[in-house]
């Protein structure tokens, strides 16, 4: 008894002092708080309204701490920077505390919430994806969803090539790999075929009037061709996404009924073909490129319909 009391002895004498410095330093790590802060978001953008939404339901931050640019106080206003606040949310501090902006004010509200968020963004790797991430949804929120009125202000973020490529990159590449997924889940339709042809082949007849409309938009549409091929991509992930439920179905329960992929495919058509519609009326261009975007796409599938199963 005289030798284990010794050991446990030995033992809180020797941990001790450890776990008093994790517990420091943890204490010092999370004394994040959101007591004193306002976290500024643009009305205007419909991407930002939705992330508000998401905050407030994924978090207990109250809604009075979730404020609209235009809903602020004279006094609150003059402390966000309308340049920074162009390309990123503001995170004031009420009591006089320096604002903080973009992501590294996104990464302050979830870091003071969940432990877990603060200890994976303290890794410079995982922080720099993160920024990356936050920058491509800044720079193009007005490209990923339409702003809710055209007024120019000062909430409209900066057209960044390099961003504006890096959304468009990202979404391409969704775009194919939903695409090569839907036409997975169709090859029981076709017997013999295996999945591989079945993708590739979607990815031909969906994809075909997608490019040459835009070599045609790099060729005539000058300065806002970039912006163009933004919202064709913002349009063309949209109309994907209501082919997923198909996609999970076939994959889940393997079966093969032509009606649903027929009515996901009109349902989608009909969902860019309005969206597309409500660009190029933002965008101050010619309906020509809706109806131009229309007959391409197809035509594309048409011709490789034939081709592949006709012909």
């Amino acid at each position: 008894m005289v030798l284990r009391k010794s050991v446990e002895n030995v033992q809180v004498n020797f941990f001790t002092p450890k776990v008093h410095e994790i517990l420091k330093v943890l204490n010092t790590r999370y004394m994040k708080s959101l007591n004193h802060k306002l976290i500024v978001y643009d009305s205007n953008c419909k991407v930002c309204s939705s992330l508000r939404e998401v905050v407030l339901r994924m978090t207990p931050i109250s809604k009075e701490k979730v404020v609209a640019y235009r809903s602020l106080s004279s006094d609150m206003s003059n402390r966000v920077d309308p340049v920074k606040f162009r390309n990123g949310m503001a995170l004031i501090d009420t009591t006089g505390g320096a604002t903080i902006y973009g992501p590294e004010g996104v990464a302050y509200i979830f870091s003071s919430q969940y432990k877990i968020v603060d200890f994976l963004l303290s890794f410079q790797p995982v922080f720099k994806l993160f920024t990356f991430l936050y920058k491509t949804l800044a720079y193009n929120r007005y490209i990923i969803a339409a702003p809710k009125s055209n007024f120019l202000c000062d909430c409209f973020p900066d057209k960044v090539v390099g961003y504006r490529v890096a959304f468009i990159t990202i979404a391409v590449l969704v775009a194919t790999i939903l695409t090569a997924l839907f036409g997975n889940s169709l090859r029981g339709l076709f017997p013999g075929m295996t999945g591989s042809n079945a993708a590739m082949q979607m990815l031909l007849m969906a994809g075909t009037g997608w490019v040459v409309l835009l070599l045609f938009a790099v060729a005539f549409l000058g300065n806002k061709a970039l912006d163009y091929v933004g919202h064709l991509s913002s349009i063309m992930i949209a109309g994907l996404l209501i082919l997923v439920p198909w996609i999970m179905l076939h994959a889940i329960t393997g079966v093969s009924a032509v009606y649903i992929p027929a009515l996901s495919v009109v349902l989608s058509s009909a969902t860019m073909l309005y969206l597309h519609i409500n660009r190029v009326r933002h965008l101050d261009i010619s309906q020509a490129w809706t109806v131009s975007w229309f007959i391409l796409l197809q035509t594309g599938a048409a011709g490789w319909i034939f081709f592949f199963h006709i012909n």
